[in-house]
């Protein structure tokens, strides 16, 4: 009963109050058990409207955050959507409630294989997960409507956005220098894309793109 009541405070004082209003969202929301996705040591704080770390370079995307960055994308529940950094496969949950097909990626091994476990035990029928390295990360071009990036990036993503069909669109909190907002990219043709500044947020850098030099050109 105390996770049902935080769950529903968390809908209506944390996504609705940020101006997420579609109703399929906030149901998704409502009827995820968001407690279930974290160890046993954090489902005491698992509502806070906050980033919540499950190791050093993990961590969990603020709802209210990951609801927004959600009502951005091309909703449908005819359409598929890749997870980038799935972590705790809280994202997951939400994104199998919403669209016809989930594939998740995850870099980090021992995460990788927790979500693998709480996927199965959730009873996620509608989800892939691959175990890629995100900077590597090359997909068969034009395969998916909507990409989510859990997480910070600090370059245009070309290589998810090669991803993407026309008219797809991707999602993600962009940072530069020192401020972070959230964007939404839109896949116009093979070769070209917009970038649209959406909502101030801020996360942790999920995917470094300037940690090496590029490896890929659009």
């Amino acid at each position: 009963m105390k996770f049902d009541n935080q769950r529903n405070q968390m809908v209506e004082s944390q996504l609705r109050a940020n101006l997420v209003i579609d109703e399929s969202i906030l149901e998704a929301f409502r009827s995820v058990q968001r407690e279930k996705y974290f160890p046993e040591d954090l489902q005491s704080v698992s509502y806070i409207d906050d980033i919540i770390y499950l190791n050093k370079t993990r961590f969990v995307l603020r709802p209210f955050v990951l609801g927004k960055l959600i009502s951005n994308l091309n909703l449908g529940a005819d359409k598929n959507v890749l997870d980038v950094g799935s972590s705790n496969g809280y994202s997951v949950a939400i994104l199998a409630k919403l669209f016809k097909k989930v594939t998740c990626i995850e870099e980090d091994d021992t995460i990788f294989d927790s979500l693998g476990d709480i996927c199965k035990e959730q009873k996620l029928q509608n989800v892939k997960i691959i175990k890629q390295n995100f900077l590597s990360i090359e997909l068969s071009k034009d395969s998916f409507d909507n990409i989510l990036v859990n997480g910070e990036i600090n370059s245009d993503p070309l290589n998810l956005i090669n991803s993407l069909k026309i008219g797809g669109k991707l999602v993600a909190i962009f940072r530069q220098d020192s401020v972070s907002y959230a964007v939404t990219y839109l896949k116009n043709n093979k070769n070209t894309y917009d970038k649209i500044r959406t909502f101030d947020a801020s996360a942790s850098l999920l995917i470094n793109y300037k940690s090496k030099d590029p490896v890929f050109s659009f």
